[in-house]
């Protein structure tokens, strides 16, 4: 179950040193050398801190602080995340990552959600956790399930995974559960679906495509600074506000 996490975390190089981590109520920041990361704060702490995070974080290896996504203290995971973020999500790195692979193709500059809407009609369809505006551009799909760890109203709750997940046609899932640890299960459901793994905390990072997701769409972050003020107040839309979204999806002529 860990195979794609130590893959994650073993393409950082070691020589990467975090200069300061940020956690807030709503997102946790990572910087290091120039690259900066940032994924959502999981307020789950039943379990210790495994890292000893005095002075911010300062002087760790980026690799092994990413290491942390493995911690089943989830605010700890929540930092882990974003320093896999600091190394993935970088527009550079995307760059690179379709030029090098023709079975890959750039699709930034649209929703994620905004399929076609005859390529989404009569299909079933669900999301792992709520999106903004998800609604509008899946309600035209024969069926559309929610699936929540805290469900409102019309929602199922998460654990009903194992019995909707494998009769989709379309499955999207949120960066988090890179976080909770309920991914790779959820990646086993979906074998049979479109997989979009989206949101901010998604890594952008291709060894993911190995596992049976169809398409990536995260955030990278150009005005650093202006995220990092934000996520400091807490405002729970510094990366909607600030980030840039950027897709990378399975080129559908290889």
């Amino acid at each position: 179950m860990w195979e794609l996490y130590d893959r994650l975390i073993g393409a950082i190089p070691d020589s990467i040193l975090v200069d300061e981590v940020i956690t807030a109520v709503g997102w946790t920041m990572v910087k290091a050398e120039g690259l900066i990361g940032a994924a959502a704060t999981d307020k789950g702490q039943s379990r210790p801190f495994q890292q000893d995070m005095k002075h911010g974080g300062k002087g760790i290896p980026l690799k092994e602080l990413a290491s942390c996504v493995k911690s089943w203290n989830l605010t700890e995971a929540s930092i882990g995340a974003a320093a896999l973020n600091a190394y993935y999500n970088q527009e550079s790195k995307l760059d690179l990552m379709t030029a090098s692979d023709q079975s890959l193709v750039n699709l930034s500059g649209r929703d994620a959600f905004a399929v076609p809407r005859e390529e989404m009609e009569q299909k079933k369809v669900a999301t792992i956790g709520h999106f903004c505006y998800a609604d509008s551009y899946i309600s035209c799909a024969k069926e559309c399930y929610i699936l929540e760890r805290n469900p409102r109203e019309g929602d199922y709750p998460d654990t009903a995974c194992e019995y909707i997940l494998p009769y989709m046609d379309y499955v999207y899932i949120t960066g988090l559960t890179l976080v909770n640890k309920t991914l790779p299960r959820l990646l086993e459901l979906s074998k049979q679906a479109k997989v979009i793994l989206v949101g901010p905390s998604v890594p952008m990072a291709s060894l993911l495509f190995d596992y049976g997701v169809d398409e990536l769409a995260g955030t990278v972050l150009p005005e650093p600074e202006k995220t990092e003020n934000l996520i400091r107040l807490g405002t729970h839309r510094a990366m909607i506000s600030t980030g840039k979204p950027v897709r990378i999806g399975k080129n559908r002529n290889e």
